[in-house]
């Protein structure tokens, strides 16, 4: 029997490959859930149409989310924030980092935006892999998850490794943006721009385009990973165990001993097996990684993607966008490869109308918005875009993570500090004279003046703690993820990469994930 801890993205991605493997497969948890009471009013919700709602039906929804200057602090299911609970209250000091582990089932995946696109070649310098070695394991966890996308400017680059997806129909705002790029678009590719429609983890067919994505699509059609977990608890070699924290994991021989505490009661466990595959996240798998190693007062580096929002405002809006029924997912994705932003391509995902928009106005217009005609803001809103952002971690701020040793038999701390970048500044402001050098292709200006950066660890793409190397040395791992010193413990989460491309991480995770649990038991 193998061991797979965590059920987030990598985690049932690999224990999908070890099934498919032969091997008996028992997957540890802390397993966190959404609130009986949520879950019931999320039924009933999901079982009516959206015209059947009330206004009081839906509102549990948004419970929690409150906009402010500085944005949204962190992105809730179904109003909740179960997925950023610690069932344990282990201690962990964050120091200029935004971000949190998560100990739900399906991890992060309860909160993501459904972003999918692989990486290219030239994202993997350094690597000691390569997108073929990665491609047939993309095409495997895209048959994990509903896939949508288009085929279009970005397939060169970016194969679809799916013969079948799911079509999402675009927001007005978005389809005139599409146009628009689509008219300039051999001029845009020769710059370096590609673009195309976002592709996401979304059961297209069934999107009633009620536009509450950003809250947790109330019919469940945004991937979660737990919904992958439902589908592996019906086969006969796969079991699960919720309730548990792993602590510390230890090699015997042909043996490895997994060791935690129960949720319930903090009671310790501990079982035996023949090889672990570890998936909890950068965070968590820090953690664990550092105690088993004894590493006590050693600073891990860990990399992430500077995450950013710049709004566009475009030339001519589209009428009625409050009104519009559309998905508030990304909607366009664009990759813009500059030699002045660095030598790696930035993801910019745009997003069209959703409600937040109107409230994010009236925080920045304050008292003075009662005197803006309703006109006026319905035509502002009718040309705004916003752009959700990234950098390649080589352009971003990073982070060190460290376990200090806790007083007596407590648990130990981990530490976690931001680290700045001198490549970043200058990365954004050449991307932002970039998009302003495009805006008779994009048919709009960027918002310069209102770009946000937020802290690092706040795209939730962090990884690169134990980089796989062709000849790891301390600290590092092999290409089957294994931390140097261990045999038999694979860590196969974001901690492996050795760089974060800006483009989406998750997809990537899962098929790396893939990849290492069908080879390690070849």
């Amino acid at each position: 029997m193998v061991f797979v801890i965590g059920s987030g993205p990598a985690g049932v991605a690999c224990a999908s490959a070890l099934l498919a493997a032969g091997a008996t497969v028992k997957m540890l948890d802390a397993g966190l859930e959404l609130e009986a009471d949520r879950r019931r009013q999320l039924a009933g919700l999901g079982a009516i149409d959206p015209a059947a709602w009330d206004g009081e039906s839906a509102s549990f929804l948004k419970d929690g989310v409150e906009v402010n200057r500085g944005g949204i602090p962190l992105k809730r299911a179904y109003g909740s924030d179960f997925p950023y609970r610690d069932p344990l209250g282990l201690p962990l000091v964050m120091a200029g980092v935004q971000g949190q582990p998560s100990y739900a089932r399906g991890g992060l995946s309860n909160v993501w935006g459904a972003s999918v696109l692989p990486y290219r070649d030239q994202d993997l310098a350094g690597w000691p892999l390569t997108t073929g070695e990665l491609a047939p394991h993309y095409r495997a966890v895209l048959d994990l998850m509903p896939f949508a996308a288009r085929v279009d400017g970005l397939a060169e680059s970016f194969p679809l490794h799916h013969e079948q997806p799911g079509r999402l129909e675009p927001s007005r705002q978005a389809a005139a943006l599409l146009a628009d790029l689509e008219s300039d678009a051999g001029s845009l590719a020769a710059s370096g721009v590609n673009f195309g429609s976002a592709r996401l983890a979304v059961r297209a067919s069934e999107c009633v385009r009620c536009g509450l994505c950003m809250y947790g699509c109330p019919y469940e059609l945004i991937y979660n990973s737990a919904q992958t977990l439902e589908r592996l608890l019906a086969h006969s070699r796969f079991s699960y165990r919720p309730g548990v924290v792993v602590e510390r994991i230890e090699e015997h021989g042909a043996e490895v001993e997994v060791r935690g505490r129960e949720i319930v009661g903090g009671e310790p466990f501990g079982e035996r097996c023949e090889r672990v595959f570890l998936a909890t996240g950068v965070f968590s798998s820090a953690r664990i990684l550092l105690a088993s190693l004894e590493a006590y007062d050693h600073p891990l580096p860990a990399l992430d993607n500077c995450y950013f929002l710049l709004p566009l405002l475009r030339n001519r809006g589209v009428r009625d966008v409050i009104e519009e029924r559309l998905h508030t997912l990304p909607q366009v994705f664009i990759e813009v490869l500059d030699a002045a932003v660095g030598e790696h391509a930035a993801h910019l995902q745009v997003y069209t109308y959703n409600e937040l928009f109107r409230v994010e106005i009236a925080n920045v217009l304050g008292p003075l918005r009662r005197l803006l005609p309703r006109v006026l803001e319905r035509g502002f809103l009718g040309r705004l875009l916003l752009i959700q952002g990234y950098l390649h971690s080589d352009q971003s701020a990073g982070l060190t993570i460290s376990l200090r040793r806790g007083a007596g038999p407590g648990p130990a701390t981990l530490e976690v500090a931001g680290c700045g970048n001198p490549r970043t500044r200058p990365a954004l402001a050449a991307l932002q004279r970039r998009l302003w050098s495009l805006r008779r292709s994009l048919h709009a200006l960027p918002v310069t003046p209102s770009l946000r950066v937020s802290p690092p660890g706040r795209s939730f793409h962090g990884g690169g703690t134990f980089p796989m190397r062709a000849q790891p040395s301390d600290f590092e791992a092999d290409v089957l993820g294994r931390p140097r010193g261990f045999q038999r413990l694979h860590l196969v989460d974001a901690s492996v990469f050795p760089s974060l491309p800006a483009t989406t991480v998750t997809l990537s995770v899962m098929a790396n994930a893939h990849r290492i649990g069908e080879e390690a038991v070849a």
